[in-house]
């Protein structure tokens, strides 16, 4: 009867033993679930950081090539600039038509230093009014 208790007692230890060796929690330790929850709006913030640099890069690339694009090469006059199809900024501008019956009056913007040139429509002579009879004061 001893071995039987000796042997009971054996495997009352062992069960004990093996218990706390594979212990495991049904609750969640709420330091865990913290830890968890701040890891995961990390890694939200950090994506949307690493977005936003990917975006003021592709601006700041594109500044760059647009710059590139409407800087004036050394090699050009000013002039030649104006008319270049590489020149963002170049305006048409339609040709003024000068007849002997017109005159050109030109006007200064100072706001540009540009000059421009107006063709003024050419006067006309007037047309007489036929005469009407005044009806004369009955007395």
């Amino acid at each position: 009867m001893n071995t039987i208790i000796v042997l009971f007692g054996l495997a009352v230890l062992i069960a004990v033993i093996y218990k706390l060796i594979n212990h495991k929690d049904k609750t969640p330790d709420p330091l865990d679930q913290m830890e968890a929850d701040a890891n995961a709006k990390l890694a939200e913030a950090e994506k949307a950081v690493a977005a936003k640099m990917n975006e003021v890069l592709h601006v700041a690339e594109t500044a760059a090539e647009t710059l590139k694009a409407t800087t004036k090469p050394e090699n050009m006059s000013d002039a030649e600039w104006a008319m270049s199809d590489q020149n963002p900024n170049r305006v048409e501008v339609a040709p003024v038509v000068v007849t002997a019956e017109t005159t050109v009056a030109a006007t200064i913007d100072t706001t540009t230093s540009e000059t421009t040139a107006e063709a003024a429509p050419a006067k006309k002579p007037r047309a007489k009014k036929a005469a009407t009879p005044k009806a004369k004061k009955a007395q």
